[in-house]
This record gives structure tokens, sequence and C-alpha cells, in this order.
């Protein structure tokens, strides 16, 4: 069985061949905002790595009459990905692609001998690179345009030497098209790769591939576009991805709690540059509380946030912060400020928004979330308590309750999280650590194509902010009493 881990270098290196630039899948940083939480593989350089797989062993060129993919699940770089193939006949040959136990890709084609390649219609360099189209769904509908064909042969045979060694240019340039047509045409920036399904023509009358959106289905924002170019035709589908989800600014929040209910708050909240860890910083500003915000890539988005609260009379600052290499990054921290009254634990793995496969427990997918919600999160504890740390909240999940087919690993993770909360409680009497198991809130990780109920997080997290904070100042002065009362019955102590 052929399997590959795909590479940011070779990442670059098909975009440079296709001119696919789109941020989903060559920004790290802006990717952290997008649907699956990370840069994830162009569809099609799978499938020319799988094609190519397929045809190292064949001695004599070959033309597609059909050929037929679909992308069920996203391939995320560096993850092992796995290929599995088989026939129904000669001249057929189905593959699946398989990452983090499920099937990412499906590949189904039909082949002939080759044919005439009618190379000249090819421009045989590599595409100019041009930003991603922003288009409306208004703009969307209706849309229809042209590409030219583009193929650096040179570059493409030392990525896929089998691919071109048998199949017509002319189809790889086509095929490879269709990625530039939805990373960057249409739907352009906010797009997902579907389905494609080309047959072979005898045509070669045009020298471009040419695109007309057929449909647009608003409820799930799918696209569908017929397409025509030398020797194929056929039609693609792609999702109008969602845009990241803005959080209400921090002026519109000022109203929603009173100026000094956390006043005696100095805050560490780790992951605050987004989500429910920017919310939490606005509020706690909001209420009179010193923030300091930590990110781990989105420095950016962090900066947003903090100048946002400062900006408009809160007090706030940022610090970067990898919850997996401590140790210098929390030196930098502290040294600022020896004393943080509360820990706001958001720190997430890029893995959460990809998901897991439906049904299937992934060892390693369940490692990744330990490693911040159990290891990441003991470290952290364990490191601030020793600075004078006694307030810790932790977010837990309603999945635990409910198992969501595709969410095993994150529940099983969370339920380990909340067993070490427990341990760190009862073997330090004056901690507490408040976690609630919060619902599905409107957060950029929780965006999907298919629309989705998500809870506004501001009233769910106003909530368990002061029930965090009435819990802890009954833990202070639990502990005090109990103090009182020791010293009374032995006063020499």
């Amino acid at each position: 069985m052929h399997q590959r881990k795909f590479t940011f270098a070779e990442q670059i290196a098909f975009a440079e061949l296709s001119g696919d630039y789109n941020p989903l899948h060559m920004d790290p940083v802006a990717a952290r905002r997008y649907l699956f939480g990370q840069p994830v593989v162009h569809g099609i350089h799978p499938v020319f790595w799988a094609l190519n797989s397929w045809l190292e062993e064949k001695p004599s060129a070959v033309m597609f009459r059909s050929l037929k993919v679909s992308f069920p699940q996203p391939i995320v770089l560096e993850k092992q990905v796995q290929f599995s193939s088989a026939s129904k006949h000669p001249h057929h040959i189905g593959i699946e692609l398989f990452c983090g136990g499920s099937v990412a890709t499906r590949i189904e084609a039909e082949w002939d001998t080759s044919g005439h390649q009618h190379i000249d219609c090819l421009e045989r360099c590599f595409p100019a690179p041009r930003p991603p189209r922003v288009l409306s769904e208004d703009d969307i509908e209706g849309d229809s345009g042209s590409l030219d064909l583009y193929l650096d042969i040179e570059a493409a045979a030392k990525l896929f030497p089998h691919l071109t060694r048998c199949v017509s240019p002319v189809q790889i340039a086509v095929i490879l098209a269709t990625t530039r047509l939805v990373g960057v045409e249409c739907p352009g920036l906010k797009s997902v790769f579907s389905k494609l399904d080309l047959s072979a023509t005898d045509s070669y009358d045009c020298r471009t591939l040419s695109y007309k959106v057929t449909r647009l289905d608003r409820r799930f924002g799918l696209v569908a576009m017929k397409v025509t170019a030398p020797g194929m035709t056929g039609e693609l589908k792609a999702f109008i991805r969602p845009a990241p989800h803005e959080q209400d600014s921090y002026s519109s929040l000022k109203g929603r709690v009173h100026s000094k209910e956390f006043s005696r708050q100095r805050a560490l909240i780790i992951g605050g540059s987004r989500g429910i860890g920017e919310v939490t910083a606005k509020l706690l500003a909001a209420g009179g509380a010193k923030v300091v915000v930590t990110y781990h890539r989105g420095q950016k988005d962090a900066r947003r946030v903090v100048e946002d609260i400062v900006s408009n009379g809160g007090v706030a600052d940022l610090s970067h912060l990898d919850v997996l290499n401590l140790d210098r990054d929390l030196a930098e921290v502290v040294a600022s400020d020896q004393c943080f009254t509360e820990l706001y634990y958001f720190a997430t793995p890029l893995c959460y928004s990809a998901g897991g496969a439906k049904a299937v427990f992934s060892a390693d997918l369940f490692k990744e979330f330990c490693d911040y919600y159990v290891t990441g999160f003991a470290r952290t504890v364990i490191q601030l308590r020793s600075l004078g740390l006694r307030n810790v909240f932790y977010p837990s999940t309603v999945a635990i309750d409910e198992l969501p087919m595709n969410s095993g690993e994150f529940a099983a993770a969370k339920m380990a999280g909340e067993t070490l909360c427990s341990f760190l409680e009862k073997n330090d009497q004056e901690m507490t650590i408040y976690r609630p198991r919060l619902p599905r809130i409107a957060t950029d990780q929780t965006a999907s194509v298919v629309p989705v109920a998500n809870q506004d997080p501001v009233p769910i997290m106003i909530k368990h902010l002061r029930s965090f904070r009435d819990a802890s100042m009954a833990r202070c002065r639990t502990a005090s009493e109990l103090s009182v009362t020791a010293g009374v019955k032995n006063p020499t102590i």
C-alpha cells in the first residue's frame, strides 16, 4: 500500500504549478480562522499523487475517458495518507485515500490508449499568481468565465513523473486548472472543492477551460459549475466556506457586565486571540479586570483584541505562549507581572476544527487533544501554582454527555482533563478549578458548511464567569475560616 505525508514545501510547489494560492492552503495564520483550523492540502494534489502511484507500473500512455473525484474529508499537512485501489475491469481504476482513519478522497477513472495530445493549446509555464476573488452569493450565481491552460512540464515531471509520462499534457493541464478555478476564480477566496466529474470529448476547438455556474444552493452554500475544455467536459461542485466568525466588540460588551464586578482579577487568558477566549478577555476587562491575552500563532488577532480593549478604556496586554513549550514563554509572561489571580485556559490544538472520522477512534488524534487539554494544562497550572495562582477556569464540553459520532477523541480528552482537575483540587485545598461543560458555541472552531445551531457565547460566558468568581470567593472564605480555626486550636502555630 502506498502512503505518504504532504509537506508545506510540497504545498508551495503544487501552488506554483497550479496557480492556486488560496490562503486555505498557503497561509497557516489565516487558515486558523477558516473551516478546518489549519492549512489543508489542495484537493487535486493527492489526486495527482494517487494517479502517479497507480501509473508507476503502466508501460504505455493512457487517456482518461472519464474521471470522477470526491473530497469527503480534508487532508491535513504532515498527516499520514494511505492509498487503496481496485479495478472493476481492465480499463477501470478506483482509488480511495485515507487520512486519520476515514476516506478523504475517492477517485474513479476509466481510461483507454492515448490519442493526439494537442499540446499547442497549452502555455508551457507556470500561471501568474493572482489573489482569489472575493465574491458574494449574488456574484457567484450565474458567474461564468474562462481560464488559460498552463503546464510547466519539467516541474510537473519532478512532482509526478509517471503521470506526466503516461497522460496527455492537455488532460493534466485541464484537471490542474480546476483547482485554480475553485480556489481563485469561483467561488474564489471562500471555497472548498467538493466534487469533479469530467468526460473525454473529441472536440479541441477551444483553447481554454470555460466555466458557467449552473446552480447555487444557498442553504448549504453549494455551487455547481459546467466546465468545457480542450478534449474534456463535465461538472464540478464546490462549497462556499463560511467566513471567520467575528465576536462582539469590546464597546458593545461594556454594558453587559458591571464595571467593577471583576476588578479584583489579574487574569491570564491562554488562547484569548479569538473565539471564547476573546469573548472572555473582553467581558473581564469590561468588568474591571486586568487581562493578559496570550497567543501561539495568531499575534495579529491577539493584538486586535488587546487594541480593541485598550482603546476603549480597558486594561489589557498580550504575550506569546505555547502550552506545549512552556518554559521560556511562561517565564516571559510572568516577568512583567508576578501575580495572576486567575487562569482562563482556552488553548486548543489545530486538529479541533478538522474533527475526527465518524464512528472511528483515532489514537493519534486523541493524543493531540490530550497534549493540550491534559498535559499542557497540567504543566501550566503546576508552574503558575508555584507563583501563587489559586483560581482556574477550565472549559469542558457537553460532547462528554452527547458523544457526537465524530468527536470521540475530543470528548475523551476533555473527560481526562476533568479528571485531572479533580485530582489537582483534591491535592490542593486552596485551589479552585471551575470546569463547566459548555454547549456548541459560535466560534471559528465550530464553523460548518452545513448549517448547525451554535449558541451566542456572550450570555453563556457571562453566567459562567460570574459563577467562577463566586466559587473562587467562596473557596477563599472557606480557606480563611479553616486557617482561623486552626490558629485557635493551636495558637503556637
